[in-house]
C-alpha cells in the first residue's frame, strides 16, 4: 500500500504565482489609472505649502460670471464694462480659470467649522482632479477639497491661493485593468495549475497515455496571456498620450455682429467640431439664430428684445497653427490690438469690443504670443448666415502668456480678411479667441 506524498513543490509554486500575481495586479491597478490621468500638474505644489491650509467639503457656492457680465454691460453703454458691486448668483458647480473668468465664493465645512473662500483665475490648482477637459477648474458642491490661503488677507472671504482635490476620483480606469492584467493574470495562473496538472500526470500515468497535447495546451495559454497583457499596456499607455496630446480648445467669447439694410429675419447656424457650452441669446439646435439686423448693428429677435452681438462659447476640436504669429510686451498689447484688429477687418466699435474683453487677460502678462487663425478655426466652427452677405469677417485669436521674449516668425494680417473700405452691402463680423497653455520648454 502506497503512501500519499503531500504536494510541497506543487502548493510552494502556486503559493509564489499567485503571490507574484496579487502585487502585478496591485500594481497595474494604480499604473492604470495613473497613466490615465493626463493632466498632472503638481510641479509647483512646494511653494504653496508654507500657506495655512483648510480642509473639507464644499457645502454652498455662489458664483460671478465675468463673461456674461461682460455681454450684458455691452448692452448698456452707462453701466461700463466692470461692475465694482458684482452680484453672485447661488449653483451646484463653478468653472475658475483664465478661460473662464469666473470668480467663485465657496463655503467649506471641515472639523474646524465652516468658512467661506473666495477663489478666481489667479487660484493655482495643483490637482488634476479638479480639471475639466479645457484647463479650468471646476468646483462641485459636495466635492471634498483642501485650500491653501492667504491669511494674511483674511476677511469675510478669504481669498485663496491654491487648491487641492481629495475627493477619492483618480480611480477611473476599471475597465482597461480587467482586460490588459486582471484577466490574463487569471489565465495566467489557471495555466500554471493545468501545467503542473499535466506534468504530474505524464509522470505518474503508468499507462502510458501521452500528455503532450495538455501540456501544449497550457503552456500555449501562459503565452497568450502574457501577449495579450503586453498588448492590452501598450494600447492603453499609447490612448493614454494620445489623449493627453488632443484637448479641446475653448472657443472663447466669439460674438458675431450683422449689418443690413433690409428688414427681414436672418438666420445664423453653427456647425462645429465640438459641442456648445454657452449662448447669449439662447441658440436653439433646430432652428439656429433669427434676428432681424439694422444699419448700425443693432439685432432685434421675434419677442422684440434687442441684443447688439450673438455670443457663444464652445469646446471646439481645433487644430490650431502657432508658427507665425507675434510676441508682445504685455503693456503694449492695447497697442497691438489697435494696430491689429482695423488691419483684420474689425470697426471702430468691434475692436473696442474686442480689447475691452481681452485685454485684463492680457496686459500683466510680462509678454503674450499670439496668433490669428484662418482655415484652422473656420474648419472647426463653420458659420451660416442667410441672405448671402456680401462680406464676412472672421477674427479669431490663439494666444498664452510667456514670462521670456519668443522668437515666432511675423503673420500677414492686411490679406486675411475684407478690409474696412469694403464693409459694404450685408456684413457679417466675427471676433473670439482662446488662451491657450505655454509650450513646455525642451528639456537639455
Amino acid at each position: 500500500m502506497g503512501s500519499s506524498r503531500f504536494p510541497v513543490g506543487k502548493v510552494l509554486i502556486a503559493g509564489i504565482s499567485l503571490i507574484v500575481l496579487t502585487v502585478v495586479n496591485v500594481v497595474g491597478f494604480y499604473v492604470f489609472n495613473w497613466m490615465s490621468d493626463t493632466r498632472n500638474n503638481d510641479s509647483a505644489e512646494g511653494k504653496y505649502l508654507s500657506y495655512p491650509e483648510f480642509s473639507g467639503t464644499v457645502k454652498e457656492i455662489e458664483a460671478y460670471d465675468v463673461i456674461n457680465a461682460v455681454v450684458e454691460a455691452s448692452l448698456d453703454t452707462e453701466k461700463g464694462l466692470y461692475d465694482p458691486d458684482p452680484v453672485f448668483e447661488k449653483t451646484d458647480s463653478v468653472e475658475i480659470g483664465v478661460e473662464r473668468g469666473n470668480i467663485a465664493r465657496i463655503l467649506v465645512s471641515g472639523k474646524s467649522g465652516e468658512r467661506w473662500f473666495k477663489a478666481s483665475s489667479n487660484t493655482y490648482v495643483f490637482d488634476s482632479a479638479v480639471f475639466d477637459d479645457c484647463g479650468n477648474t471646476r468646483i462641485v458642491k459636495g466635492q471634498k477639497i483642501l485650500l491653501a490661503y492667504d491669511a494674511n488677507q483674511a476677511d469675510t472671504y478669504t481669498p485663496v491661493v491654491a487648491i487641492k482635490s481629495t475627493s477619492d476620483n483618480r480611480i477611473n480606469s476599471v475597465a482597461p485593468y480587467i482586460w490588459s492584467i486582471l484577466i490574463p493574470s487569471i489565465v495566467f495562473f489557471a495555466s500554471i495549475i493545468f501545467l503542473m496538472y499535466a506534468l504530474t500526470k505524464r509522470k505518474d500515468d503508468q499507462s502510458g497515455k501521452s500528455h503532450k497535447g495538455k501540456i501544449a495546451f497550457a503552456v500555449t495559454f501562459m503565452a497568450l496571456s502574457v501577449i495579450s497583457s503586453a498588448l492590452g499596456i501598450w494600447i492603453n499607455t499609447y490612448l493614454a498620450k494620445a489623449k493627453a496630446a488632443v484637448k479641446p480648445v475653448r472657443a472663447h467669447a466669439p460674438v458675431i455682429y450683422l449689418y443690413n439694410d433690409t428688414d427681414e429675419y436672418i438666420n445664423v447656424r453653427l456647425d462645429l467640431k465640438g459641442k456648445l457650452t454657452s449662448t447669449y441669446p439662447l441658440y436653439d439646435d433646430d432652428k439656429g439664430w433669427n434676428v432681424i439686423a439694422s444699419p448700425d448693428g443693432m439685432l432685434t429677435d421675434r419677442n422684440g428684445k434687442q441684443y447688439r452681438f450673438l455670443f457663444w462659447e464652445a469646446d471646439l476640436d481645433m487644430d490650431y497653427d502657432m508658427s507665425k504669429g507675434f510676441c508682445v510686451r504685455g503693456e503694449d498689447t492695447e497697442g497691438f490690438l489697435d494696430y491689429a484688429l482695423p488691419m483684420l477687418g474689425l470697426n471702430e466699435q468691434e475692436t473696442a469690443d474686442f480689447i475691452s474683453y481681452w485685454l485684463p487677460l492680457m496686459r500683466r502678462n510680462p509678454y503674450n504670443v499670439v496668433s490669428f487663425q484662418t482655415s484652422a478655426y473656420t474648419d472647426a466652427a463653420k458659420l451660416t448666415v442667410s441672405g448671402s452677405p456680401d462680406v464676412v469677417i472672421r477674427v479669431n485669436m490663439i494666444w498664452y502668456a510667456s514670462d521670456e521674449l519668443v522668437s515666432i516668425e511675423p503673420q500677414e494680417l492686411s490679406n486675411m480678411n475684407p478690409s474696412l473700405a469694403e464693409r459694404k452691402g450685408f456684413v457679417v463680423a466675427e471676433w473670439g479667441g482662446e488662451v491657450i497653455p505655454a509650450p513646455s520648454k525642451p528639456q537639455i
